[in-house]
């Protein structure tokens, strides 16, 4: 019905504009389209959260996106003065807003994606914390290098995009984008080191943090949120291992439905 509906006021949008000459036509086309490009704000544990909703895949993070990750939220709740969040995947930036608004601690996020990293620019702009975030149109990796993403669409706020290895899946677009390691990405004058981490890729979790060894194994860093392919008993015996070359210990959190688990440093967290 909402499909429909769509359509309906995208043909009558079309029908009144379609004696205008060529460029007047594209001017109120993209006026209308300006005036329409919906924002919802919705309350997260207190705290007002505005989301630009361009498209439909957005829609999930302002109806379902919050909820679908308590932990996340419990996790971030616990960060205090002196805390530095890097959001890995940051996607539309939910979880940067949460941490930034709520916990008012320095965040450098990272999305690779730039449609989606447009509409985390721009919620950094309707949330008034462009001072606070650090936003990077960057994929982490174990290597510093110019390499392919792979994404199944160009709508914002859509996963399942993955690093390609040089080509993009059969079915997917290819983007050229920037791979830093976190390693040599901290060694950046003016990028804060991170106390806590949040990793939610799609596939090269391990990698990631091939690439960040330094830095996890170094004093600041307190505790690393990972979404882990829990049908992959290799993959997460590997990202397991790692962390723990690094120091990062599991801790076990309540079941909230999620693929998330937290590993700190005992001492530190």
């Amino acid at each position: 019905m909402t499909k429909l509906f769509a359509r309906f006021l995208v043909a009558l949008v079309n029908l009144a504009t379609v004696f205008l000459s060529r460029w007047r036509k594209l001017t109120v086309r993209a006026r209308v389209h300006d005036g329409l490009a919906p924002q919802t704000t919705v309350t997260v544990n207190g705290v007002d959260l505005t989301l630009l909703v361009p498209d439909r895949t957005s829609v999930y993070w302002s109806r379902h996106g919050f909820d679908s990750e308590p932990n996340t939220l419990s996790w971030i709740d616990r960060f205090g003065a002196g805390d530095v969040f890097y959001d890995i995947g940051a996607n539309i930036g939910a979880y940067t807003l949460y941490a930034a608004k709520a916990r008012s601690v320095p965040v450098v996020a990272f999305e690779p994606n730039p449609f989606s990293y447009r509409v985390l620019v721009h919620n950094l702009h309707l949330n008034a914390v462009t001072d606070q975030v650090l936003p990077l149109c960057l994929a982490a990796g174990a290597d510093t290098e110019a390499t392919v993403l792979s994404l199944n669409g160009i709508e914002a706020g859509s996963v399942g995009h993955t690093i390609a290895a040089g080509r993009p899946d059969a079915n997917g677009i290819g983007l050229q984008v920037l791979a830093f390691r976190l390693d040599d990405l901290a060694a950046i004058e003016g990028i804060p080191a991170p106390t806590h981490v949040k990793i939610d890729v799609d596939g090269i979790e391990a990698a990631i943090l091939e690439g960040a060894k330094s830095l996890l194994s170094g004093p600041g860093v307190k505790s690393v949120l990972i979404e882990m392919l829990t049908h992959d008993d290799a993959a997460q015996a590997r990202i397991t291992s790692l962390l723990g070359e690094c120091g990062l210990k599991p801790v076990d959190l309540p079941d909230d439905g999620s693929d998330n688990r937290l590993f700190t440093h005992v001492t530190r967290a």
